[in-house]
């Protein structure tokens, strides 16, 4: 396993394992975003205005390691939801769209586009009642990348959405306690360059849809779940540099 795959399997669960909510957050209205960084690693933001979501964040880490999610959020990460909106959490089978933007882009402050590393991502988390508390599965929607998902690829070109035709990728997250379970763009797993500029823009209804009748996925999802939250970021795993990360994600 490369060190690239190594450090992107544990990512996120090492985040999310920790109830320590390390970094700056603001509200937008029913939506928020955060600096969510691990360990409380050095990573400065600076938020945007307007009514949805937006935040720009700088770091500078020359070895591979995990040090942060900055992201655009709706919902309760954990229990957590500063907005104090009560939208999620929210049964998948009440849910008869899901339409959300997820844009990003990036500038070098080294020398040489190979030295930022990560994935940009929607990430979601589910249970099978609505306690809003730790999660049960996550099902994560990948974007522009360089890195691996948890577990293995189980089935290729399973679906298309939002300009992209996606892998399925799936595994167990140890330390988390729960399946993780990603969608990342065809043939994108390990390319060795992160993309600066992009765009996610989906209905995640498309993707319950497939969850809930795959042979490979149906046994973890189905649509008496509950969505607690939906996160759009960078998890950031190397680099020298900025972000900007902006969504919406609508009732």
């Amino acid at each position: 396993m490369s060190v690239t795959k190594y450090l992107t399997s544990i990512g996120l669960l090492a985040m999310t394992s920790s109830l320590a909510f390390a970094g700056a957050d603001q509200v937008y209205g029913n939506q928020w975003a955060w600096d969510n960084n691990f360990n409380n690693s050095n990573i400065s933001v600076s938020f945007g205005s307007g009514s949805t979501p937006n935040l720009t964040f700088w770091y500078d880490f020359s070895s591979y390691g995990l040090y942060g999610y900055p992201a655009a959020i709706h919902g309760y990460h954990y229990g957590w939801n500063p907005a104090g909106d009560h939208l999620f959490p929210k049964q998948i089978s009440a849910i008869g769209s899901a339409n959300c933007t997820f844009s990003y882009s990036s500038g070098y402050s080294g020398s040489g586009s190979s030295n930022m590393a990560g994935d940009f991502a929607y990430d979601m988390f589910f249970r099978n009642d609505s306690s809003a508390s730790t999660p049960e599965l996550e099902v994560m929607i990948w974007g522009g990348n360089d890195s691996y998902p948890i577990g293995g690829q189980v089935a290729t070109n399973v679906l298309s959405a939002g300009g992209y035709t996606f892998d399925l990728w799936m595994g167990y997250n140890s330390a988390a306690g729960y399946e993780t379970i990603t969608f990342i763009p065809h043939g994108s797993a390990g390319q060795g360059t992160l993309p600066t500029s992009g765009s996610v823009n989906v209905n995640l209804k498309t993707f319950f849809n497939y969850l809930a009748s795959s042979g490979n996925t149906k046994s973890y999802f189905n649509n008496s779940m509950y969505l607690d939250v939906v996160e759009c970021g960078l998890e950031i795993t190397r680099g020298y540099g900025w972000v900007w990360v902006g969504a919406n994600i609508p009732d």
